[in-house]
């Protein structure tokens, strides 16, 4: 009996009424009497599927231990939604009848299965008293056609009839990844356009969580990113010193002024840099107002304290000045220098660099700490975060590589960015970020994928296996029959060969 196939084949949409021929023989009117004579306890107790049958089935396909798990999950979600299948009647029913009184086991989420209250599956009651057999038939229909749909959809996930592949020992910075096997849905590489579609279909407060990390947590994995470029100590300081200061930022309530040309991350009087104008301004950092002050003068040099670039200029009492027309497109870096000179001839020196940033994103625009959290702003586009990680990554396989032939060839040293002035270190902190937060985006999308395919495989496996219930209980019923009529004609056939004897 266990032998016998699960698929059904209906005829063809004349409405013929005879399904094509099967190893059993079993045609639809067959079916249909069978099941119009089958009383309404003995439909519930064929229609019946436990646990430990559906979990034994799906260890045929489901490689993955992780998907096993989400498995097990569909199992105690569908028993929390309809634990007691006599409040479907006025529930479930009513999501699946259509305005023609006909039921749609589609929109059914668990494609019309439900759970007794001792946690065995079995179906809605709409379908279980349907008079046609053609009722129950769509929903094994319906069923085969989301396996369809999901091989389509995931070819390589678990459930595949032993598709897919496995991924071992899979290095990770997240917990509960570590190295247990897991097949493709979990580890395949996520383009662009799929995560850039992922996020369209996502509501605002769900974005807004995916760019937003406890703080201990984005810690934890910047480590990893330090290990995984074997960052030096010092490098490491300059990062975290970065990160610090960003807080700190937060915590006065100060915000660097960059542009889109320059990042000033110092604070000692606010500064815009663009490519051929600046605007100083050193009213919030001038704290005395009692006359001591004579005057206020100001340059742009290419280093602290220089005025190759701009000559100081004196400017009285204004504590904002704008200057264009200068060129600032030649160097990196540019240092903007304020004395304030008083009355006696002293003066006090404030200086303030601004970094070029080259087309590049600036970390103080990006990155929003406080409260113990993490945030980053998407930036143009949710596409551009996605491109500059992607970008970061590359980098990252290419020192992979770049050491591996070092260290084939015996020579500890190569070339690799570490982060040895404030500048790099903010661009790798950035570039980390747009990685740690990519892989939290991609990690949403595998999750929701895996638990996507584990519900349709086990709405798919734990119908088929009901269906194959219907089945094999009608082949009985015909075997007795043909047993009981071949008994009848023996007897039959003996009690003429007496007479005549």
């Amino acid at each position: 009996m266990a032998g016998v196939a699960a698929e059904t084949a209906v005829a063809s949409a004349s409405g013929s009424g005879i399904w094509s021929r099967r190893r059993d023989e079993i045609t639809f009117d067959r079916l249909q009497k069978f099941w119009n004579d089958l009383p309404p306890q003995a439909r519930r107790e064929l229609l019946k599927l436990d646990k430990q049958t559906l979990i034994e089935q799906a260890r045929k396909n489901f490689y993955c231990s992780r998907c096993n798990g989400l498995l097990l999950e569909n199992f105690k979600s569908l028993q929390q939604e309809v634990s007691d299948i006599d409040c479907l009647s006025s529930s479930g029913e009513s999501k699946i009848r259509q305005q023609n009184g006909s039921q749609d086991p589609s929109v059914h989420p668990w494609g019309g299965l439900a759970t007794t209250k001792d946690g065995i599956l079995t179906l809605i009651d709409c379908f279980m008293k349907a008079n046609s057999l053609r009722v129950l038939q769509n929903v094994f229909d319906n069923a085969r056609l989301r396996e369809r749909e999901r091989e389509m959809l995931y070819p390589d996930a678990c459930g595949g009839g032993g598709r897919g592949w496995i991924s071992q020992g899979m290095a990770s910075y997240s917990r509960g990844y570590g190295t247990r096997e897991t097949c493709a849905l979990h580890t395949a590489h996520l383009s662009c356009n799929t995560l850039v579609n992922f996020w369209s279909a996502l509501c605002d407060e769900t974005r807004s969580s995916l760019l937003r990390m406890k703080e201990d947590d984005f810690i934890e994995r910047l480590m990893f990113r330090f290990d995984s470029k074997r960052f030096c100590r010092d490098c490491r300081r300059n990062v975290i010193r970065e990160f610090k200061e960003l807080k700190e930022l937060k915590r006065i309530r100060r915000e660097p002024r960059c542009t889109s040309w320059f990042c000033v991350a110092d604070y000692a009087f606010q500064c815009e840099v663009f490519e051929d104008s600046v605007i100083v301004d050193w009213r919030q950092s001038i704290s005395e107002t009692d006359g001591s002050y004579h005057h206020f003068e100001w340059a742009i040099g290419t280093d602290e304290g220089q005025s190759d670039v701009f000559g100081f200029e004196n400017v009285g009492m204004k504590t904002q000045v704008q200057r264009s027309g200068i060129d600032l497109d030649q160097f990196e870096d540019y240092f903007i220098t304020l004395r304030a000179w008083k009355l006696d001839g002293r003066y006090t020196e404030m200086c303030v660099k601004a970094h070029a940033l080259k087309g590049q994103s600036c970390v103080h625009h990006r990155l929003v700490l406080g409260d113990g959290f993490v945030t980053i702003t998407k930036g143009e586009s949710i596409r551009s975060l996605f491109e500059h990680a992607e970008e970061a990554e590359e980098e990252d396989e290419d020192d992979a590589m770049e050491r591996d032939e070092n260290d084939l060839d015996g020579d500890g040293s190569h070339p690799q960015k570490h982060a040895k002035s404030p500048e790099l270190a903010r661009e790798f902190l950035l570039d980390a970020a747009a990685v740690i937060f990519k892989e939290q985006v991609e990690k949403a999308f595998r999750e929701g994928a895996a638990q996507q395919n584990a519900q349709s495989v086990f709405v798919s496996l734990a119908l088929k296996l009901l269906e194959e219930r219907v089945h094999v209980a009608c082949k009985e019923i015909i075997t007795l029959e043909k047993q009981t009529s071949f008994s009848r004609k023996r007897r039959k056939r003996s009690v003429k060969n007496k007479s005549v004897g």
